[in-house]
């Protein structure tokens, strides 16, 4: 059964990254699997759960390091480097996810909520929760720290192709790697020089 679970993981990661949540069948990812509707429907009983099981297998050890960061790092602004870098790497590696994440996000916004619980650890927004209250960040709002945090890392993993057009004579590390310290630097330093 380990060996149909992967393959339906796989075949649900390609259906859900190109139609989405909702526009997606059990039928047809058991057809993309090359098994049986019976045998999806026999491993996971909805799309939520699928879903669930699909971010929960291939997050688990990016979440698990940020949430080890969060324990161990005591500085604000090194802990949401260290956070940051870890999920922008994930992202760069896991491109059907930010596809995924964008048709959670535009289309199926009731299924946005367990994705989040899955990218990154409660003890993340706890640990910044903590570091609002006690003035570490101009942000006083959590929702608005967290929204922007992920449109900083985000947006371009969502825009990739245009980066390429305004970029051509850099490698998409290259400019993965500019972007990255820039965010940085905007978050520790102020879009202001006064």
């Amino acid at each position: 059964m380990q060996e149909e679970r992967k393959k339906i993981l796989a075949a649900a990661l390609d259906e859900f990254s190109e139609l989405g949540i909702i526009n997606s069948g059990f039928k047809s990812i058991a057809a993309r699997a090359g098994l049986e509707s019976a045998v999806v429907r026999a491993l996971f009983t909805d799309k939520e759960t699928l879903l669930k099981a699909l971010f929960k297998e291939e997050t688990e050890p990016m979440v698990n390091a940020v949430a080890l960061a969060v324990q161990e790092i005591e500085d604000p602004k090194e802990l949401i480097r260290k956070s940051m870098k870890l999920l922008d790497q994930w992202l760069l590696m896991n491109p059907k996810y930010v596809k995924l994440f964008m048709h959670c996000s535009l289309d199926e916004s009731d299924v946005l909520e367990s994705v989040y619980k899955y990218l990154m650890p409660t003890e993340f927004f706890e640990r910044l929760n903590e570091l609002i209250e006690r003035g570490d960040f101009r942000c006083n709002n959590l929702l608005i720290l967290g929204l922007l945090l992920d449109s900083l890392i985000m947006f371009f993993h969502v825009m990739k192709p245009g980066m390429q057009m305004i970029s051509p004579n850099k490698s998409m590390e290259e400019i993965a790697r500019i972007r990255f310290d820039a965010i940085i630097d905007l978050l520790e330093n102020g879009l202001y020089t006064t």
